[in-house]
């Protein structure tokens, strides 16, 4: 049901009201700055099996209300594997990443971050989101909630890993954890490989950078990352700079100029010429890396993942699933009950499955939802003004900046139990891309969806008509297709930390920005024009209105194949007057994984609980998969949705749909074709594929056309 056809923002803060008003990213009234300034505390945590997890406190320092200060806050806590804070080199500063956190200081909270086992300054090795994490994320909330400081609330917060982190602690229902804000959560259904197909390029990306960060190293020359602060100034001078060992050999890292375990004789070596006993930041490190009585120090994901080609497939180190790391946690969160603020993306890899998170747990846990037009680390200013939000807030600081203050409204009514009805207004906030902006919603999908097919149709056309004779279109698959935009990631710097860790060098000198390659966003909108012509396209005529596209585009599709094996890649573009391409949503599909399945089947165990919303759902299991699935000719239908997304094609604008073969270096071609993984390969087999469409084999994409002036 449609609440309100437009929702005006006004992104301000600060500004002197009386009014009581709370809506979404508006709030004035209900709460006001009273502090100023911060106290930051840190200090070791000990785990049940003897871990130490490295903690920083701040705490609001200036009290400038009335009456007496309060000495007990409430705490939002981060759990993250991304360094908890950053410390500058030259002057010793401690600072947060997220700029909210000044935001929630000055409203009476604490803010509370750890560095996971295994990561940052704390000690222990973990394995890509470990269960033991999970477990450590409950202890550390419990001593949160146990110190003076604390009333005993807790809430979380926080992007990508450490949004999975706010669902792994939830999981394990802390009592004093009232409410999680995970944000771009790094959950799906089958870890990294969407659609069953490898995510290659954000992978040794993402591979390269943990490796980094997590062997404290400082490449100045590639990626420079501030360290993480010690945890003990063990000199006692009042500087954690000295307390991190130097670089004998002035390569980015300390770890290989001493060895270990410490030796009395060649001990390591600090800036201040003094020694220490305990060689906390150091010996910390260490295990990160390994441990000569055999404990393996914190694992590669790109080792995890890259040759588990099947859901249930058991990773090393501890033989678990992809499953069991990700949609297991669902259970847990759903019988803790705790209030759950999704937020999502339209352009991030992880937004279908966080609405799945949203409809599938909203009938156990207070839960809202917002989809803004964001990749997982932001939008360009220029993507941004195109389709209609305001510009600036392509600006990372400022977006986070408008997003803390939604969040305020979140721990204002779960943490201090200030009724501003953010619990009882509609609870889906949707982005509607070249349209009205921002919306409310109460339900998704939509109950107004119209679902409409445009059919495969003679001369590349999209046609509502189911097709008459015969049909069908050949495809020679290009291997050099990619989906990316400027600017293009530099790979010198990935190929410089694996020389360092003893790993081989990426197979593209350059990565380019898009949904999949999360770090960074792309600077224009994503054009497709020059892509389209690689692919396969059929589009409508020009419109004759605005068509609305908000839900879950679905395609259907009946291919074979001159090779036994497949992958394909769906787009969904938008084409204006001129015949530039524009992206609205994309997805893709292995062949081989063509049956479908009971989506339910997503949470291990199969406990009774409906995956929502109802979507084309393949299993990915290795009894899932079918080999050589277009072996003797075999025309096979495939199904499988886009990412969801609300976008407006203009009157006069075209609907395309574009299907390609592979899309590298974003996804690692299939091993079967380019066992290589390289597009030029002198050994590659580069299909022919032949796309059906006649009344037996109807070939489609299914749209959730929302009709005009509903109210």
């Amino acid at each position: 049901m449609l609440v309100s056809a437009i929702l005006i923002i006004f992104f301000t803060f600060g500004c002197a009201r009386t009014e009581k008003i709370s809506r979404p990213f508006e709030y004035s009234g209900y709460t006001e700055p009273q502090w100023e300034g911060s106290e930051r505390i840190s200090e070791y945590v000990t785990m049940s099996d003897g871990t130490k997890i490295a903690v920083d406190v701040f705490l609001p320092q200036t009290y400038m209300g009335k009456g007496e200060a309060p000495d007990k806050f409430p705490v939002v806590f981060q759990y993250t594997p991304y360094h908890r804070t950053t410390m500058d080199m030259e002057t010793g500063k401690v600072v947060t990443a997220y700029p909210q956190h000044a935001l929630f200081l000055s409203h009476g909270y604490a803010i509370a971050i750890a560095d996971m086992r295994g990561t940052g300054a704390s000690f222990g090795w973990m394995i890509v989101m470990d269960p033991v994490v999970c477990d450590d994320g409950k202890e550390v909330i419990d001593w949160i909630a146990a110190q003076p400081w604390c009333d005993g609330n807790v809430g979380m917060e926080g992007g990508s890993y450490v949004g999975w982190s706010q669902i792994a602690c939830a999981s394990r229902k802390p009592e004093a954890l009232k409410c999680i804000v995970p944000m771009v959560a790094g959950l799906d259904g089958f870890m990294m490989k969407p659609g069953g197909i490898y995510s290659y390029a954000f992978m040794q990306f993402w591979s390269a950078f943990t490796n980094l960060l997590n062997r404290n190293m400082l490449v100045k020359d590639f990626r420079s990352v501030p360290p993480v602060p010690p945890v003990v100034d063990e000199d006692g001078d009042g500087s954690l700079v000295d307390e991190i060992p130097v670089d004998l050999n002035e390569n980015g890292a300390f770890f290989d100029d001493y060895p270990w375990p410490v030796d009395p004789n060649s001990p390591p070596q600090y800036s201040d010429g003094e020694a220490r006993n305990n060689h906390y930041y150091f010996n910390a490190t260490m295990e990160h890396i390994a441990h000569p009585d055999g404990a393996p120090g914190t694992y590669d994901p790109d080792i995890i993942w890259c040759d588990r080609r099947f859901r249930d497939e058991k990773r090393p180190g501890d033989g678990l699933t992809a499953a069991d790391i990700n949609f297991a946690l669902i259970p847990g969160v759903m019988e803790s009950e705790i209030p759950v603020y999704n937020v999502g993306g339209w352009f991030d890899p992880f937004i279908r499955n966080t609405f799945e998170l949203y409809a599938t747990m909203k009938g156990t846990n207070p839960s809202k939802i917002v989809a803004r037009p964001y990749y997982h680390q932001g939008i360009s200013p220029a993507f941004a003004g195109s389709i209609g939000l305001r510009s600036e807030l392509g600006d990372r600081a400022e977006f986070m900046m408008a997003l803390g203050r939604e969040e305020l409204r979140w721990f204002d009514r779960w943490l201090k139990g200030i009724d501003n009805g953010i619990d009882t207004e509609p609870p889906i906030i949707i982005f509607v891309m070249n349209g009205e902006g921002y919306r409310l919603e109460n339900e998704w999908p939509l109950d107004r969806q119209a679902l409409t097919n445009f059919y495969f149709a003679p001369e590349n056309t999209l046609a509502k008509a189911q097709p008459g004779a015969e049909g069908m279109d050949e495809y020679t698959a290009d291997f050099t297709h990619n989906s990316g935009w400027e600017p293009d990631a530099d790979t010198e710097w990935i190929a410089a930390v694996n020389d360092m860790v003893g790993k081989p060098r990426p197979k593209a000198q350059i990565f380019p920005r898009n949904r999949q390659q999360m770090m960074g966003v792309a600077e224009t909108p994503p054009f497709r024009s020059k892509q389209d012509a690689q692919c396969l396209t059929y589009e409508t005529p020009p419109l004759d209105q605005d068509v609305e596209v908000t839900g879950h585009p679905v395609v259907h599709v009946w291919a074979s194949s001159t090779a036994d094996y497949g992958d394909f890649f769906f787009y969904l573009v938008d084409v204006d007057e001129n015949g530039e391409s524009v992206l609205a949503t994309e997805r893709g599909h292995r062949a081989g994984f063509a049956t479908l399945q009971d989506n339910d089947r997503m949470i291990p165990g199969r406990p009774g609980i409906d995956v929502l919303p109802e979507l084309p759902w393949h299993g990915f299991n290795k009894a899932d998969y079918e080999d050589k699935v277009f072996a003797g000719g075999n025309i096979v239908e495939i199904v499988t949705d886009l990412y969801p997304t609300s976008w407006v094609f203009k009157k006069g604008h075209r609907i395309r749909v574009a299907i390609a073969c592979a899309d590298w270096p974003t996804f690692k071609l299939h091993p079967e074709l380019s066992p290589l993984n390289s597009p030029d390969a002198p050994d590659n087999i580069v299909p022919t594929i032949t796309v059906y469409r006649d009344r037996e084999h109807l070939s489609y994409i299914e749209l959730p056309i929302i009709p005009k002036n509903q109210e």
